[in-house]
């Protein structure tokens, strides 16, 4: 969580996570946990990301909306001071200092100017050195966590996948997929309104071998991305294809060339390479991706346990200053 935030800042904030001078903020202070503060611009920034997140513009939200965007970004800051604050108590030390640098290097590489990265830590108010102290810390939450929750939940053995399969193998069909070819001319030239002739001039040429179908996408075809390719569109099922494009393509035997297809896109010659069926995967096929659901729906439960018990170890560590907290914004 903490390292993730971290780069959010840097590179899509552009601003730092925890200033150390307070009232250089201009906002004061949220809420602080266990003496480490929260600052109005972190609460305001975590209130950014997560309307980002969620594809949803503050000025639409009614009053108890925006409530509950400011606690819920709350808690999560809350969240992530508690591990630290728990973290220094009992110290975490299996982290590489290389681990470190690596990081701070992959961040540099970011930039396309290699001097765009020290002038974006001073307009932070930071150091090459200080940010790496931020990683570190960043870093050294992460895997105490990791080293927590390890004893909180289970293993996925191979009786969770097999019940999970059984239970929910439906969701996991492969749809019905076809690999194949076109030639389109686009309804969306009002300079030919009637393309018709067009279409069924290029179908004769195809029919007589006059030209291979290959050759006459990539003189006649208005798709640039496949008239390049002999047409060819590869593999895609119904879910990337308009409708009535793939009730076309459904009802070409393999190897077959279609009649002109109008489409509301426009005009089109269509030749099916190939088709796989639709089907159900084995267990086998899909072990590696319920077991990582699994986990990771797990990892939640431990994690949420754990932040739960942070809590109730001190419930007296939060400090919330409702002043500040209810009248934050997102910052712009």
């Amino acid at each position: 969580m903490a390292v993730c935030y971290l780069l959010a800042d840097l590179y899509a904030f552009k601003g730092p996570l925890h200033k150390m001078c307070l009232k250089s903020q201009g906002g004061g202070v949220a809420a602080e946990v266990d003496g480490l503060p929260i600052t109005r611009y972190e609460l305001q920034s975590a209130m950014r990301e997560q309307l980002w997140k969620l594809n949803t513009a503050w000025a639409s939200l009614g009053p108890e909306a925006r409530k509950q965007t400011r606690w819920q970004a709350l808690e999560n800051l809350v969240n992530d001071r508690l591990i630290r604050a728990s973290r220094i108590k009992s110290p975490y030390t299996g982290l590489s200092k290389d681990a470190v640098k690596r990081e701070s290097e992959r961040m540099q590489r970011q930039f396309a100017e290699a001097a765009e990265f020290p002038k974006r830590l001073a307009a932070q108010q930071l150091t090459p050195k200080s940010l790496e102290a931020r990683i570190n810390d960043a870093q050294l939450d992460e895997a105490w966590i990791e080293a927590e929750i390890q004893t909180r939940f289970k293993a996925v053995t191979p009786q969770d996948l097999r019940a999970w399969y059984d239970k929910f193998k439906e969701t996991l069909c492969i749809p019905q997929a076809h690999h194949a070819a076109h030639i389109f001319l686009t309804r969306h030239d009002s300079a030919k309104p009637d393309r018709s002739a067009e279409i069924r001039e290029i179908q004769r040429q195809l029919l007589t071998k006059e030209k291979t179908f290959a050759q006459l996408a990539k003189e006649h075809s208005d798709d640039d991305r496949s008239k390049n390719l002999g047409g060819d569109l590869g593999w895609f099922t119904q879910e990337r294809m308009p409708a009535d494009f793939i009730a076309a393509v459904e009802t070409l035997k393999v190897g077959q060339f279609s009649e002109p297809v109008q489409t509301q896109l426009g005009w089109h010659l269509i030749i099916v390479f190939e088709r796989h069926a639709s089907r159900l995967p084995a267990l086998a096929e899909v072990t590696p991706e319920i077991t990582a659901l699994l986990t990771t729906k797990r990892r939640e439960v431990a994690l949420k346990s754990l932040l739960a018990e942070l809590l109730e170890r001190s419930p007296q560590s939060v400090v919330y200053h409702a002043e500040i907290i209810d009248h934050a914004a997102p910052a712009p």
